[in-house]
């Protein structure tokens, strides 16, 4: 095998996202480098299975579902490339992108990861403007600790043997599995952040990004399982910093999802989506909470009944 050139397992986890599949898989096999691409249908009810079987190019598993990190893992299983992708079925990699990050790595053959920049675009694949990040130099643990750097999975190519010693994708926190073994590797490895856009990451009315509710606790759980390493790493001011961040980022959205539940009328589940604001994100809930009150009792004794999680949260 050429060393310059190494083989690149794909890994594309897809659970009835078949009406992306087929261009997923397209920008996977187009690239410079020798690819293995793997789709693992996680029990999908569409014709996700039927578009992967039709293709020579593809190894295809099918199996129950069991989720995004049970899928990942179970290609990882198959996988025979030196390093690995995981590309999201309604994401795309973007031409020149599997070549960045392999170019790369093994220009840099001491690091575990690398990763590059995303675009974002819209379900009908139109690109739209996207926030630009500077280049992380130093200190790749701290930076993650304090953000997710890495905004979809397809930005990051690692070494699949340092996936596999880093233990792979650890359940119990699907929406936020890729975040948790970012901070893994790169407290364990040295990564390298090599700044060039290499994937497209489409943002949709299912996708699991949009469900606020399922992200701060995912997130706030990946966080709590680092606390301790980030102690022992003297990290723990980044770490304190990243956990009042993401709280602040997807409590601010779930405020946002619970006014859109009150104008529909969906009463009830606003009231457990304010409950959840509460105990994760307390600081944003007593902010919305002082807000509300200001706001709808400003000169005047406020009764107490009158103080629920659908008043508080609902528009003035």
């Amino acid at each position: 095998m050429d060393p310059t050139r190494p083989l690149i397992s794909v890994v594309i986890p897809c659970y009835n996202q078949g009406r992306y599949l087929m261009e997923a898989i397209e920008s996977a096999a187009s690239c410079g480098y020798p690819t293995q691409i793997i789709v693992v249908d996680d029990g999908s009810t569409d014709d996700s299975s039927a578009i992967a079987m039709g293709l020579e190019s593809v190894t295809l598993i099918r199996q129950e579902n069991g989720g995004l990190a049970s899928a990942r893992n179970r290609g990882l299983t198959a996988a025979i490339g030196e390093f690995v992708v995981f590309l999201d079925a309604d994401d795309r990699l973007l031409p020149d992108g599997i070549d960045a990050g392999a170019r790369t790595l093994v220009a840099h053959p001491d690091c575990a990861m690398a990763y590059g920049r995303c675009v974002m675009m819209g379900p009908d694949g139109e690109f739209w403007p996207t926030p630009e990040q500077p280049v992380v130099l130093s200190d790749h643990y701290g930076a993650l600790l304090r953000s997710n750097r890495v905004w979809m999975p397809a930005m990051a190519m690692f070494r699949l043997d340092a996936v596999v010693r880093a233990g792979r994708f650890r359940a119990g926190a699907d929406a936020a599995a890729d975040y948790d073994l970012y901070l893994r590797i790169a407290r364990q490895h040295p990564i390298h952040d090599h700044g060039e856009v290499v994937a497209a990451y489409r943002r949709h009315g299912t996708s699991m990004s949009g469900n606020a509710t399922r992200m701060l606790r995912d997130t706030l759980t990946v966080m709590r399982r680092q606390r301790a390493d980030a102690a022992r790493a003297g990290r723990l001011d980044a770490w304190r910093e990243g956990y009042a961040a993401w709280q602040d980022f997807y409590g601010t959205q779930l405020v946002e999802e619970i006014r859109a539940l009150l104008r529909a009328g969906e009463l009830w589940m606003a009231v457990r989506k304010a409950i959840v604001m509460a105990w994760l994100a307390p600081r944003v809930f007593a902010r919305e909470l002082g807000r509300k009150i200001r706001n709808a009792y400003a000169g005047r004794a406020i009764p107490a009944a009158e103080i629920s999680a659908a008043t508080i949260l609902a528009d003035s």
